[in-house]
């Protein structure tokens, strides 16, 4: 086969449809700090001994205008709210559930996936392929894009991707090769994030970071019908990095037999990562559209992981060659937080209507790992 045929075998992929929920119970920052607080003073004033003798930290105080400073969220939509906000517990209060019983994470994953394939027009027996990219999934096996697969009717493959905060992107990036290459015609990626119960609500510089959220992408092979967004290029690329971690896995259980008080956690130098992605995700986003030569200023709007504002501001002017306004890079972290890789296609979805045919944006997230991934898109 020459260049030519070869060429001429690349189908076209679309972005179909996309859909997204977020749990209606919401936590404001002041309704935050008062439980962060009142367990900060409780631990405090039981270990002021140790505290005095300089053998124990002291848990610092949080405000809700430190919150917003430091990163532009003003509340979170949370699958659970009491068991975050009581001191003795700080985390979800989730009933296990039986081996017949769909998950808690795909009946999740489900309340985006239904308005995406229904917006659509799409069955789910339409589907070849499922991809579940998120940051953690509930269980190791058996995967949980295979029970989602189960859950709408499909046939063909599934599996499950994580690569934290850009894992909705890296599952786009795998289905529009899948897709060019003629390997399939409709692939399903979702993004069911459950933030909060990975989440340290005992840490100040944490505590108030993420919410929870489901997306989900339909990404078709370009059949003719009109709308839709066709994908232009995308890319993602990694680079290792310490400095934002989550220890929760199956070898916590071993890990306790060694030392009975381990507690698995989330970990971060909230400065240096900051610093890190503030360079290195544009650099990603920008190779792609070298590759695909888009200039910067032929970029009607970039949709970017919602991780803290002033990283939004910064990797936007540096994407876009601009400043960061409202309209060529909007936000929604004052509404939803970081809801991990959910979070860019929310934002796309809330935040696309209003553009024109012909007009060209750009998905971009970044996190742990780290990883990045980036999307051109246009719209049809």
């Amino acid at each position: 086969m020459d260049s030519r045929d070869e060429a001429e075998t690349v189908q076209t992929s679309i972005i179909r449809s996309t859909g997204f929920w977020a749990p209606p119970d919401v936590i404001s920052n002041a309704e935050l700090v008062a439980s962060y607080n009142a367990y900060a003073k409780r631990f405090n004033d039981e270990h002021s001994a140790a505290i005095a003798a300089g053998e124990t930290a002291a848990v610092p105080l949080s405000s809700a205008e430190f919150i917003t400073n430091a990163s532009g969220i003003e509340r979170r939509h949370v699958m659970e709210k009491s068991g975050i906000l009581d001191i003795d517990h700080l985390t979800p209060r989730i009933p296990p559930r039986g081996f017949d019983d769909i998950s808690v994470q795909a009946e999740f994953a489900m309340r985006a996936v239904k308005p995406a394939l229904e917006k659509a027009g799409r069955d789910g027996s339409e589907i070849d392929g499922v991809i579940v990219a998120s940051s953690a999934q509930q269980r190791n096996f058996p995967g949980l894009a295979c029970e989602i697969q189960n859950l709408i009717g499909a046939a063909g493959w599934s599996f499950d991707l994580t690569m934290a905060c850009a894992s909705a992107l890296y599952g786009l990036n795998i289905a529009n090769a899948m897709i060019r290459s003629g390997q399939a015609r409709r692939i399903l990626v979702c993004s069911p994030e459950i933030m909060t119960c990975i989440n340290v609500h005992s840490r100040r510089d944490v505590h108030f970071i993420f919410g929870d959220a489901a997306s989900a992408i339909l990404v078709e092979a370009d059949d003719g019908t009109p709308g839709g967004w066709e994908v232009l290029g995308t890319h993602t690329r990694n680079k290792f990095s310490n400095h934002l971690r989550s220890d929760y896995g199956f070898i916590n259980i071993a890990e306790r037999t060694v030392d009975p008080d381990y507690t698995p956690g989330l970990d971060q130098d909230g400065h240096k990562v900051f610093k890190d992605v503030v360079s290195f995700a544009p650099v990603v986003a920008r190779d792609l559209m070298a590759q695909i030569g888009l200039e910067p200023e032929a970029v009607d709007r970039a949709w970017l992981h919602q991780a803290n504002i002033r990283m939004v501001d910064m990797i936007a002017k540096r994407i876009l060659g601009r400043d960061r306004t409202p309209e060529n890079a909007p936000s929604i972290l004052e509404e939803y937080g970081n809801t991990s890789s959910s979070s860019v296609v929310m934002n796309f979805e809330k935040n696309s209507d209003d553009m024109k045919p012909g007009e060209t944006g750009i998905m971009c997230a970044y996190g742990a790992g780290y990883g990045v991934g980036a999307a051109a898109i246009r719209k049809r």
